[in-house]
């Protein structure tokens, strides 16, 4: 038998505002609550808890009911000041983009434990900012990937009063048929699709440029605050962190224990007992991967199955298709034949 793994669930602070974004647009709220089981409160609600496949198919639901091909664009323009909390007001209270984006990267554990945002400086002084979610391609679905960039980028400007534009941008989910209005708020044509994670390159002077709200003061209550309330570093961090590290290595060779604990600045044998902790290994947590980014591959009729063999990280088809086979019972033809 197959074995089954129970889809993975978030926390999320987008359903009340998406729901009322909806109402404000003339669609039906209610409609959409009994659609995807969602608490009659869901309107109200400052977080919901959801799978996250449910919370794609919602933005695109909702998207679909008001006609608005740019919904995550749009939503970001109207989002409810405070709906991030402390991570948000610690954001806004620090001296600099550069700064409030760190800020951003180090707490955003205290809003979900799937997603992670990284932000890594570049030698010209520039950087890059980026959401991704272990295990999961197409993060979290066009809505909500172009809601994160036009969120970020939105706010640097209506704090720096400035209308900067990054260098680049890159999203998870394939090229729209329609990218203008994209085009036309980011102010630059370099974007990247398909690329398992949301993000944007952003100059020097971007970065260094000075919030209108900074406030010292503010900044350290909301740092003590924060520090103490993110949750422990505990092993199911540990998982998506390494799933992600993985996934970002499995083209150019299979990962070893050894390799992703030395990543992780570890030793193997404490990454060892740490996933033994959770009840896993290294090997079955490579095993799941693959499986999870199969089953997505293989949902794109157009995508080749040597192909999918190759981003898997199989040197040959038919080990591929052996492991498919013991994942779901079936062989990749069958599933896109259903």
């Amino acid at each position: 038998m197959a074995r089954r793994t129970a889809e993975p669930r978030m926390r999320s602070q987008l359903v009340a505002p998406l729901l009322g974004f909806v109402r404000e647009r003339g669609g039906d709220p209610a409609a959409l609550i009994a659609r995807f089981d969602l608490s009659a409160e869901a309107i109200a609600q400052p977080e919901v808890v959801l799978p996250l496949r449910t919370l794609h198919a919602l933005l695109d639901q909702a998207a679909a009911q008001v006609c608005d091909p740019f919904l995550g664009l749009h939503l970001a323009a109207r989002f409810p000041r405070g709906t991030y909390g402390v991570l948000e007001y610690a954001g806004r209270s620090a001296p600099t983009v550069r700064e409030a984006l760190v800020r951003i990267v180090r707490y955003i554990g205290l809003l979900n434990e799937l997603v992670t945002v990284s932000f890594e400086p570049l030698a010209h002084g520039g950087a890059t900012i980026e959401q991704r979610i272990a295990g999961e391609p197409r993060c979290v679905g066009r809505h909500g990937n172009e809601f994160f960039v036009a969120m970020l980028l939105l706010n640097a400007r209506a704090l720096t009063t400035s209308t900067w534009m990054p260098s680049r941008a890159w999203f998870a989910h394939p090229m729209p048929e329609d990218v203008s209005e994209l085009v036309a708020l980011l102010g630059t044509r370099d974007l990247r699709w398909d690329a398992g994670a949301n993000g944007m390159e952003l100059a020097a002077e971007v970065l260094d440029a000075p919030l209108t709200t900074a406030d010292p003061p503010l900044l350290s209550l909301l740092e003590r605050q924060a520090e103490q309330a993110l949750p422990p570093p505990g092993n199911q961090r540990l998982v998506a962190l390494i799933k992600r590290r993985v996934r970002d290595t499995l083209v150019e060779a299979p990962p070893t224990l050894e390799s992703v604990a030395a990543e992780l600045r570890m030793s193997p044998r404490t990454l060892q007992r740490q996933l033994a902790e959770e009840g896993t290994g290294f090997a079955d947590l490579l095993d799941e991967l693959r499986r999870e980014l199969a089953l997505e591959y293989v949902r794109d009729p157009g995508r080749p199955l040597g192909e999918i063999a190759y981003l898997l990280g199989y040197s040959e088809l038919s080990a591929f298709l052996r492991a498919f086979k013991r994942w779901t019972g079936k062989t990749p033809s069958d599933l896109r034949g259903a």
